[in-house]
């Protein structure tokens, strides 16, 4: 084909992608595509990407990215999709230029910042050489092509801020890469440990967030709406103030509530949970409520979120039994995790380990992990990391080390206020905080960390049940409710041979004889006793 024939065919393929966006149509997919989408079958999608990857249709692999807006191309491998954009000719990807914008976001996600700068520069080409697009579409590519940039501004509030305006300014449209019901934290369950950038500064970051969101809601259809109330609530939480704490977070609650915005509630989980170990407010779904509405997703990265806050509930409880295998069993790496979430997950895999014991590798994972949380500018979750070595270094003894990073943590905590971090862990903390000069910051966490103990000993379970694990007294309680073995499998997700096991040993650990109706009526006499 002659260059100048090979223009027009591009033109064609560019002016007809502007024309259905304009209009508001869905492209043109072939019908297996059609049927994926009505279907709700993701794995067709994925299917169909492969196959048009392998084939070399690249015009077609395009307008599933585009359509798809980039959520289903995060199951694929990095490399891969790199592979397809090596091979796919620079004029095929200039003739979809909003397919450009969905690529440019999920190298971010990947961390390929030369592709992403790669791509801008064909996107800012591709605009170049259509001078029939109006001044409302190029606006409508440009700003968001601000939008995305905005990601490399990440975790600078302000900076990135600055983009939004710039972006809402060109738009008259909601952006094409990003859908309302995608994730907004990266795989992070908390807001305040991704935007808490330096000790001090909590304040101006809450006003910043404030100013910030309506810009970004503006050009997003309100992608990650009550991500600034979620964060204040957080803060308040970390400050000890909890009657403030919960009054925002039920308003964050409100503002996600039936709006597909599930990464959000499960950020809101992740604090209700935390908030619920030291007030009387009640977690608004329990953890099987939760996770049963999930598997209707059939989207992995909400069952690791959902995992995440199980992981760390549980361990600042101390029941490793009921830790989701993907932590307790150390196996982060066999899940895709987006680069600005991954330091929260690993934090929370570090006091999993605190749980178990495993103190020798919690100051081993530390040392790389601090190091990341440096770089990014992650000062919450380098502020746990410390209380976490602190701790683990207490418990094996080594007491000059442990006040050495007691002394950072609480240096990174003080402008902030910032004691939570310290309570949740008081149990492994309370020795060593004995030993420190008791400032006010000290004497908040010890007042609060003292009232917490106290709170978890006028519940604790009889000391009858003590030989019991957490998991194996779970079930006890599960029993008392006269459930079915099938009935207590399905709420522990376990089979329903594994309950009957659980409940043998159960019966001989308490040395409770007779028939099933003797048993069971003997163990609900002995949780009626007094701790």
């Amino acid at each position: 084909m002659r260059p100048h024939a090979a223009r027009q065919v591009q033109k064609q393929r560019f002016g007809i992608i502007v024309s259905v966006v304009r209009r508001g149509d869905a492209p043109v997919f072939p019908c297996f595509l059609r049927k994926a989408r009505v279907a709700h079958a993701p794995r067709a999608f994925l299917h169909a990407l492969a196959a048009y990857r392998k084939s070399g249709n690249y015009d077609a692999l395009l307008r599933v990215i585009r359509s798809d807006a980039g959520i289903l191309l995060a199951s694929l491998k990095p490399e891969d999709v790199l592979t397809a954009l090596d091979k796919c000719p620079a004029e095929t990807l200039k003739a979809y230029p909003f397919a450009i914008l969905v690529l440019m976001r999920r190298m971010f996600t990947w961390r390929q910042i030369p592709k992403m700068l790669e791509l801008k520069a064909l996107l800012l080409t591709a605009i170049r050489e259509h001078p029939e697009l109006s001044e409302e579409e190029r606006g409508n590519l440009l700003g968001e092509c601000d939008l995305i940039l905005s990601f490399l501004c990440y975790n600078d509030i302000s900076a990135m801020s600055r983009l939004h305006r710039s972006a809402s300014a060109q738009m008259s449209r909601p952006a094409i890469s990003i859908q309302s019901s995608g994730g907004w934290t990266f795989g992070s369950p908390s807001v305040l440990m991704m935007f808490h950038r330096a000790p001090g500064a909590m304040e101006s970051e809450l006003a910043e967030m404030d100013e910030c969101m309506p810009h970004y809601y503006k050009v997003t259809n309100h992608h990650g709406q009550g991500a600034e109330t979620i964060m204040r609530a957080e803060a308040l939480f970390c400050q000890g103030r909890f009657t403030d704490a919960h009054i925002e977070l039920e308003r964050a609650y409100a503002q996600v509530k039936d709006n597909g915005q599930i990464n959000m509630a499960l950020c809101c989980d992740f604090l209700s949970r935390r908030l619920s170990l030291y007030t009387d407010v009640e977690q608004r779904y329990t953890f099987e409520e939760r996770y049963a509405e999930l598997l209707h997703y059939h989207d992995a990265s909400w069952i690791n979120l959902w995992s995440a806050a199980s992981a760390y509930y549980h361990a600042l409880r101390g029941e490793t039994d009921n830790i989701p295998e993907i932590f307790s069993l150390h196996r982060l790496s066999d899940i895709n995790m987006l680069a600005p979430g991954k330091p929260m997950m690993e934090m929370i895999e570090n006091q999993v380990y605190l749980a178990q014991g495993a103190y020798a590798k919690v100051i081993g994972h530390s040392a790389q992990l601090l190091a990341v949380c440096e770089a990014m500018h992650y000062a919450l979750v380098a502020l746990h990391v410390r209380i976490q070595t602190a701790a683990a270094y207490e418990h094996l003894g080594k007491r000059e080390e442990a006040r050495a990073w007691l002394g950072k943590a609480l240096s990174g905590a003080a402008p902030d206020g910032l004691v939570m971090p310290f309570v949740e862990n008081y149990a492994h903390l309370k020795p060593l905080l004995a030993r420190e000069i008791k400032t006010e910051l000290v004497e908040k966490i010890t007042k609060l960390g003292e009232a917490a103990g106290a709170r978890n000993a006028a519940s604790a379970r009889p000391a009858v049940f003590d030989a019991l694990t957490p998991r194996e007294f779970e079930i006890v309680e599960l029993m008392a409710q006269r459930l079915s073995n099938r009935e207590i499998a399905q709420k522990c997700y376990l089979s329903e041979g594994s309950v009957k096991q659980y409940v043998n040993q159960i019966y001989s650990k308490l040395h409770i004889e007779g028939d099933q109706r003797t048993k069971r009526r003997r163990l609900a006499e002995l949780l009626t006793q007094k701790a």
